[in-house]
C-alpha cells in the first residue's frame, strides 16, 4: 500500500493503476479492499482510468443490503478488465425492479443484472413434517418463483442475469433427525437449489452460493448481527471472496477467464527432480502421501481438461527426461497427448511461455501458470505481468485448491467445442505438418478437403458463439463483447442476417470457428459483428462467410452493404479486410474505418472450402 500511495502522490498514474489492481488480485481482507477502493477513487478523480478490454452496464438488485458490495466489485472487476458502471436499486425492492417494464432498472438497460439473495427472501417453506413429494413441491414453486423473476427482467431489458443461489442455515432446530425429514430447512434449501440448476434457462447464470459458504464454513459466511443491523448477506470475513467470485463470474461472461494452464513438472506434477532421481524415483501414486497428492492435482487438471481448459508444461529439463514419466509410470493420470504444448528446455520460464502462447496461438493473458519455486514464479510476473501466476505453498496437498481458488478459470457454460479442445489442437498441429510438406499454399488448402455448414444462428450454438465474441481478438472487426441475451436479441430481430460457420477437414472437425451478423437499415446492411476463431485464419472462411452474406443480402432486397473496421491493440491483422474483399473504404467512422460495398456489383471470393449445406 504505501508504495501505491508513492506511486499517486508523484502523479506516477500509469504505474499506480498497474499496482492497484495487482493488489485487489491479491487482496483477500475487506479493510485492505476499502483502502483499494479509496485509491481508486483518488486516481480516478486524478484522470480517467487506463481503457479496459470489456465496458459493460450493471444492475445490481438485492434481498439483502448490497451498499458494501459494490465498489469492492466495481474494483475487482476492473482489475480484472472489465470497466463496470453501475446502478444499484434500493434494498428490498428487487421484485418489482425485476417485474416492472418500466421500473428503474429496466430502464437503465443493463447488460448483466446481478440479484443478491439470501434464505431470508424465499416466499414460502414447508412445514416441517412435509411429505417428501409436498417438500418438493413448495421446492419447485419458489424455484419457479425466483427463475419468473428472472425471465420477467430479461424481457423488459434483454440482458443476462446472475442469480445467486441459497446458503445453508447455520442453525439445525431438528438436530440429526432432520436428515430424515424432508421439510427440514437445509434439506429444503437443496431442493430449491437443485431446481434452480435444473431450469435455469441459458441467460441465467448462477453463482454458487452455497458451495462458496461450504468452502469458507457456514459458521463464517454468515453473521446474523449483521444481518439484524444491516441485512448485510454475508460477513465481513468473506465478503471479499463472496464479491471477487462475483468478480470472476461477470467477467468470465465477456471471456476475461483464462484458456491454458501452463505446469511445471518437478515437485509440481510429480514429486521429485527426474533429472536427480529418475523416473522410477519419482513420488506418485498411492502408498505414499505426498505421491498420493500429486496423484490429486493431477486428477484435478484431467477434470480441467475435460471441460475444455488447455494443459501445457513448461520445464527446465533434458526433453527425453521430462519425458519419461508419462512413458514408465503407470501412476500418471494425464499422458503426453493430454497436453495442447510441451516445452521441456533450459531457457528462462518466460521465455517457454512466450512459445507456449505462440504455439497455441493465445495472448499471454490466457495463461495462467503454476510453479513450485517461488524464484520461478517471480521471474514470470516481472518479465510477463500479463500471465496470471498461481501462488503454491509448501504442500503439494494444497495445490488444488490454490489453483481452484485463483479465480482465474471460472466458466459459464461448456460447449462441445470445449470438451474436444486438445483434439482440435493436435489436428492444428497435423495440419502444420502437411502445411510444411507442401510449398504451394493453394495446394495445401485443396489438400484439407475443407467443408463447411453455414447457417444462422441457432438456440444450439449460442454458448459456443458467445464464447467467441468475447474471446476473439485477432480476426474480430469490431471486438464489440456480447452477452447469450444479446446474441438471442439478434437471433429473434427481423432486421438482422446472422451466419456461423462450423468447419470440418480431413484431421478432423474444428466446430463452430465464425459467425457474422448484419443489421438492416432501409436498403444498406451494416455489419455489426465478424469474428473468426484464430484457429483457421487464413484458410478462406473470410472469402466463405462473405459471399454468404452478400447472396442474403441480395435476397433481402438490400442494396448496399457496409462494414466497419474498429481497431484494438489485437486486431490489426484484420485492418485491409474489406479492402481485400473488394469493398471500398467510405472515411472514418466511430473512431475506425467505414467500407462499403454495391451488393450488384460484388464479385465473390475464391475458396476452396466446399459448402455442404447452407441457409
Amino acid at each position: 500500500m504505501d508504495a501505491l500511495k508513492t506511486l499517486v502522490g508523484e502523479g506516477r498514474r500509469d504505474e499506480a493503476w498497474d499496482r492497484l489492481f495487482r493488489l485487489a488480485r491479491e487482496a483477500a481482507d475487506y479493510a485492505v479492499v476499502q483502502s483499494l477502493c479509496r485509491a481508486r477513487r483518488t486516481l480516478l478523480a486524478l484522470g480517467p482510468a487506463p481503457p479496459q478490454p470489456v465496458r459493460i452496464r450493471l444492475a445490481v438488485l438485492g434481498g439483502a443490503t448490497t451498499t458494501m458490495l459494490e465498489e469492492p466489485l466495481q474494483l475487482l472487476l476492473h482489475a480484472a478488465g472489465v470497466d463496470a458502471t453501475l446502478h444499484a436499486s434500493a434494498y428490498g425492492t428487487f421484485a418489482a425492479e425485476m417485474i416492472e417494464p418500466t421500473s428503474a432498472t429496466a430502464a437503465f438497460r443493463p447488460d448483466v443484472a446481478v440479484v443478491i439473495t439470501t434464505p431470508a427472501n424465499l416466499p414460502s417453506w414447508p412445514a416441517w413434517n412435509a411429505s417428501t413429494g409436498a417438500a418438493d413441491a413448495v421446492a419447485d414453486e419458489v424455484g419457479e418463483y425466483w427463475l419468473g423473476l428472472c425471465r420477467s427482467l430479461h424481457e423488459h431489458a434483454r440482458c443476462d442475469v446472475v442469480l445467486g443461489n441459497f446458503h445453508p442455515l447455520p442453525v439445525r432446530p431438528y438436530a440429526t433427525a432432520g436428515a430424515k425429514l424432508a421439510g427440514e430447512p437445509n434439506r429444503f434449501l437443496r431442493a430449491v437449489n437443485e431446481h434452480l440448476a435444473r431450469r435455469a434457462p441459458p441467460y441465467v447464470h448462477l453463482m454458487d452460493v452455497a458451495a462458496l459458504a461450504a468452502l469458507h464454513g457456514v459458521d463464517r459466511w454468515f453473521d446474523a448481527r449483521y444481518w439484524y443491523h444491516a441485512k448485510q448477506p454475508v460477513s465481513f470475513e468473506c465478503l471479499v471472496p463472496y464479491a471477487r467470485e462475483l468478480a470472476h463470474l461477470l467477467a468470465a461472461l465477456y471471456g476475461r477467464s483464462a484458456k491454458c494452464v501452463v505446469v511445471d513438472l518437478d515437485n509440481t506434477l510429480w514429486g521429485g527432480v527426474v533429472g536427480d532421481d529418475g523416473a522410477d524415483g519419482l513420488l506418485l501414486g498411492e502408498g505414499d502421501p505426498v505421491g498420493e497428492a500429486f496423484t490429486a492435482f493431477q486428477r484435478y487438471l484431467r477434470r480441467l481438461k475435460d471441460r475444455g481448459l488447455l494443459l501445457a508444461v513448461a520445464s527446465k529439463n533434458d526433453e527425453a527426461q521430462a519425458l519419461a514419466p508419462f512413458a514408465r509410470r503407470p501412476e500418471m493420470v494425464l499422458r503426453r497427448d493430454d497436453f495442447a504444448a510441451f516445452v521441456a528446455d533450459w531457457r528462462p520460464k518466460s521465455r517457454q511461455l512466450r512459445q507456449i502462447a505462440t504455439a497455441l496461438n493465445v495472448g499471454l493473458e490466457a495463461l495462467v501458470f503454476v510453479d513450485d519455486n517461488p524464484a520461478e514464479r517471480e521471474q514470470v510476473r516481472q518479465a510477463l505481468p500479463e500471465v496470471r501466476v498461481v501462488e503454491l505453498g509448501d504442500d503439494p496437498a494444497g495445490y488444488p485448491a490454490a489453483v481452484d481458488r485463483s479465480g482465474w478459470l471460472e466458466q459459464v457454460a461448456v460447449s462441445a467445442e470445449d470438451t474436444a479442445r486438445t483434439a482440435l489442437y493436435e489436428a492444428d498441429t497435423a495440419r502444420a505438418v502437411v502445411r510444411s510438406s507442401l510449398g504451394d499454399y493453394d495446394a495445401y488448402l485443396r489438400s484439407l478437403e475443407q467443408r463447411a455448414t453455414v447457417a444462422p444462428f441457432e438456440e444450439r450454438h449460442l454458448d459456443r458463439i458467445s464464447q467467441l465474441t468475447n474471446k476473439t481478438n485477432q480476426f474480430n472487426l469490431t471486438t464489440r463483447r456480447l452477452t447469450r441475451s444479446d446474441l438471442a436479441a439478434m437471433m429473434a430481430s427481423p432486421n438482422h442476417l446472422t451466419a456461423s460457420v462450423c468447419l470440418a477437414d480431413r484431421f478432423g472437425d474444428n466446430g463452430l470457428i465464425s459467425v457474422i451478423a448484419a443489421r438492416g437499415v432501409g436498403p444498406d446492411l451494416w455489419i455489426d459483428l465478424w469474428l473468426m476463431s484464430c484457429r483457421v485464419l487464413k484458410r478462406g472462411v473470410e472469402q466463405l462467410i462473405c459471399n454468404h452474406l452478400v447472396e442474403r443480402a441480395k435476397a433481402a432486397g438490400y442494396r448496399t452493404l457496409h462494414g466497419v473496421y474498429l481497431p484494438t491493440e489485437r486486431n490489426g491483422m484484420v485492418k485491409d479486410l474489406y479492402g481485400e474483399l473488394g469493398f471500398g473504404r467510405c472515411g472514418p467512422i466511430d473512431g475506425g474505418d467505414h467500407w462499403s460495398v454495391e451488393v450488384a456489383a460484388y464479385r465473390p471470393a475464391a475458396t476452396t472450402i466446399a459448402v455442404v449445406d447452407a441457409i
